[in-house]
């Protein structure tokens, strides 16, 4: 019963979002400033991701080993 509860959530999504770009107007392409947002964000989260901080290895983890 659960399950299918959550199939009919999925292809109800499913269905709105094919069929809700064709009766919305097309919008005009957003300033080119606006475009350098996600990438900034994804490049500030790369360097999150694989940079590690100064105290990874430091002594914030020194008192977890004893």
């Amino acid at each position: 019963m659960e399950g299918s509860m959550v199939v009919l959530l999925v292809a109800t999504a499913a269905v709105v979002l094919l069929l809700l770009p064709l009766m919305l107007p097309p919008l005009p392409p957003p300033p080119s400033l606006l475009l350098i947002v996600p990438v900034v964000l994804l490049l500030s989260l790369l360097s999150l991701a694989f940079f590690p901080s100064h105290d990874a290895y430091g002594s914030s983890s020194d008192h977890f080993m004893q």
